[in-house]
């Protein structure tokens, strides 16, 4: 029985979800959860820097609401956790969030011209230049054409294990994000959002494969913000299903899907519209205290999120 957990701690021991969530400037700023997979802290903590970065070309109106988003958003996240009790974890997240032309327009449009996608005006547009407008009923909320930078809404979260097997685990998890950002410039909600839900590893069904399958559910609560505030949903359904492949020992191979429902009930898409995204990537742990992970993820819904979004996060356990 000893053998076998050991073998089987070693193949889990990198079988996390990618952590990422939809950045996209009218939704990042709502209190959608990252998946962590089933298993909480067992001891010690851990810090994380997350940099995010989503390229945004996209614009709808619909009635008297008009969205037009020309840009990059930036999120660098600095994350701690640490175990507190047997079974139990908390945790807190800063972001900073910038907002400005970026870097990706000309790469992003020979991306899309190689493999046929549609550009969708780009090439009619100046690269690495920012314009973000939203209006409703002649009232506009954001409006800016110059980079914007600002602290984030802080998220503070706590987990629970529920199972816990070499075979299989289970948490129980709940976030509060507090209103530390600014809606103006898009780097917060001005609201306090919390969210609650049920993460899933499961190391046993597919492992013949030697595959492992990740998955979580929940729901958001959200808050008053001020992002067109009369059309604001007060709540909206999570979900998560990844799986994670070792190729080596130290590099494991990561694909899943990320789903929130609609946060603001417009039938302009990207104000807050309900959002599927895929993401593709990869671990490497460094060493045994240190990991990092690289993902691109992919708008598979239209308009709700980003064109693309690439991630790398830096970690490390004590």
């Amino acid at each position: 029985m000893a053998v076998a957990f050991a073998n089987a701690a070693a193949f889990a021991a990198d079988d996390s979800p990618l952590r990422i969530r939809n950045i996209a400037p009218a939704s990042g700023i709502y209190g959608e959860p990252r998946a962590l997979g089933g298993d909480v802290l067992a001891s010690g903590y851990e810090l994380t820097f997350d940099t995010e970065v989503a390229n945004n070309f996209t614009s709808n109106a619909s009635g008297s609401t008009l969205a037009f988003f020309d840009g990059e958003t930036t999120y660098l996240t600095y994350g701690f956790r640490q175990a507190i009790a047997e079974r139990f974890e908390w945790g807190i997240e800063l972001p900073w969030v910038v907002q400005d032309g970026g870097y990706f327009d000309h790469s992003i449009q020979d991306f899309h011209s190689i493999f046929g996608f549609p550009n969708n005006g780009r090439r009619e547009a100046k690269l690495n230049k920012i314009d973000y407008f939203v209006s409703d009923k002649n009232k506009v909320y954001v409006d800016f054409q110059d980079p914007k930078n600002g602290w984030g809404d802080a998220r503070v979260s706590g987990g629970y294990q529920l199972i816990r097997t070499p075979e299989r685990s289970l948490a129980v998890r709940a976030l509060v994000k507090l209103p530390t950002g600014d809606v103006d410039k898009l780097t917060g909600s001005d609201g306090t959002d919390f969210a609650t839900w049920v993460d899933y590893t499961d190391r046993d069904l597919l492992a013949r494969w030697r595959v492992s399958l990740t998955a979580a559910v929940g729901v958001i609560v959200l808050g008053d913000g001020e992002l067109l505030p009369q059309d604001q949903n007060r709540f909206a359904g999570w979900g998560h299903f990844g799986l994670s492949y070792p190729l080596a020992d130290a590099l494991t191979l990561k694909g899943q899907l990320d789903y929130h429902g609609q946060l603001i009930d417009t039938s302009v898409e990207q104000l807050g519209g309900a959002a599927l995204q895929g993401a593709f990537g990869v671990s490497w742990q460094v060493t045994p205290r240190f990991w990092s992970d690289l993902a691109m993820v992919e708008d598979l819904t239209s308009g709700s999120t980003s064109d693309v979004m690439l991630q790398l996060l830096l970690g490390t356990k004590f």
